[in-house]
């Protein structure tokens, strides 16, 4: 077979095939374009600025959501990894993360895959708090061997003050 194609009808060819693909291009770009603004527009109308968090104090997230959601065997007999005390909100370090817990959750859900990272920090946290080394160490649930709740507050290391002028270079 020949070739009949002359290099004037295979041009004409190959710039009605550039002349289609660029007004292709130009579309996309204009849909892309479209897209961004729309983005733009959510972002700063705070598409999800407004919204009320779904609960009103860290002790109703913990109560409500935290403790259901994500039971953990405390308390029982022979189930001694997870440490838990009633009167949560009396320890400073637990109060700090589940707060930031808390604000990092209502955040979060507001977001298509927002609870992703949010699972991740859960589950860095979680152990700390209620781990061996954790802040609730020393205290016991009531449903324990004997049945009474034991808060104790975790023993504060020493701390000596720093000499006078130690501080100067931070400042």
């Amino acid at each position: 077979m020949t070739d009949t194609t002359t290099p004037a009808t295979a041009n004409g060819s190959e710039d009605f095939r550039l002349m289609t693909l660029a007004a292709q291009v130009a579309q996309l770009t204009e849909l892309v374009r479209e897209q961004q603004q729309i983005n733009k527009e959510r972002t700063a109308d705070g598409d999800t600025a407004g919204q009320q968090p779904v609960y009103a104090t860290v002790e109703e997230w913990v109560r409500d959501y935290l403790l259901p959601t994500f039971a953990r065997p405390v308390g029982e007999v022979g189930m001694i990894r997870w440490h838990w005390c009633e009167q949560w909100w009396r320890h400073d370090e637990a109060v700090t993360r589940l707060t930031a817990l808390w604000y990092g959750w209502e955040h979060a859900r507001l977001e298509m895959t927002g609870m992703l990272g949010w699972l991740r920090e859960l589950d860095h946290h979680l152990p700390l708090l209620c781990g061996e080394d954790g802040p609730f160490r020393d205290c016991a649930v009531g449903s324990g061997l004997h049945g009474v709740a034991r808060h104790q507050m975790p023993t504060i290391a020493p701390v000596q003050t720093a000499p006078s002028n130690w501080w100067d270079w931070w400042g």
